[in-house]
């Protein structure tokens, strides 16, 4: 008779094959390498919001061909972070607080289930990683506006490690995916809210990490939550082209 084999409840989830996407960007190809950059430049908002992306700049500026720009720039049309017309070429999409207030809605219903799940499946090597990342990120402060472009990116590299982080041990791929692809799409107005704030927030990240670690859900989720919230507010009242005029208002309950 054929030997059973039976895993553990955590390894048989792990080991679970699923069919959310695949993160093309961990791929090595020349065009991945191009749209990992351009990607980039756009969520850091290098390449502004409505900013025409015209392929003579792109291929000085990115140096490759124009074949490796369109297949790059189809990929951020998908994504929603580039608009594409017939006859007229590429553009960085648009941002509105409608479209902020919407993301963060979603962003806070999958934050706070993908952190609960995390926090109840943590091991000792996640820790380790929250505290380590949390520590790189600590040593940068906050990006200004006339801060060279690699500043830029190495700070939204750690902030972004940092929140991975937190979230890693969630069980659900699908969950995963999608609550990837919404903290992306934030990064544009969080940038824009970090550029022209006028006011301080305290160390959200440091109370973050700090529930995480002891593993309470009820706080953590509570916190994350309110990091989200906070930025809209922010966003709101501070960053010139978003107003809360004619836009609907934020629920408060948690979805």
């Amino acid at each position: 008779m054929a030997r059973i084999l039976k895993l553990p409840l955590d390894d048989a989830r792990r080991a679970t094959v699923t069919t959310a996407p695949q993160d093309i960007l961990a791929e090595d190809a020349a065009t991945f390498d191009v749209l990992r950059r351009m990607r980039e430049d756009i969520l850091c908002c290098v390449l502004k919001p409505d900013q025409r992306l015209r392929f003579g700049e792109l291929r000085q500026r990115y140096g490759t061909s124009v074949g490796t720009l369109r297949e790059a720039l189809s990929h951020l049309v998908s994504e929603g972070l580039a608009r594409t017309e017939a006859g007229r070429g590429f553009a960085v999409a648009p941002v509105s607080l409608a479209d902020f207030l919407d993301l963060s809605e979603l962003r806070v219903y999958l934050e706070t289930r993908t952190l609960a799940d995390a926090i109840r499946n943590g091991t000792d090597a996640w820790e380790a990683e929250i505290v380590s990342s949390y520590f790189l990120l600590s040593k940068l402060a906050p990006p200004k506006t006339d801060d060279p472009v690699s500043v830029k990116r190495e700070w939204g590299k750690r902030h972004k490690r940092f929140h991975d982080a937190l979230v890693a041990t969630c069980t659900s791929p699908w969950s995963l995916h999608f609550r990837s692809e919404l903290f992306d799409q934030a990064r544009r107005y969080h940038w824009l809210t970090m550029i022209h704030a006028r006011s301080r927030r305290r160390n959200e990240h440091l109370e973050l990490r700090d529930a995480v670690l002891a593993r309470n859900v009820t706080l953590a989720c509570s916190l994350i939550e309110r990091h989200i919230r906070t930025t809209v507010e922010q966003a709101s009242s501070e960053v010139p082209g978003l107003s809360m005029e004619g836009a609907p208002k934020t629920r408060r309950k948690r979805a």
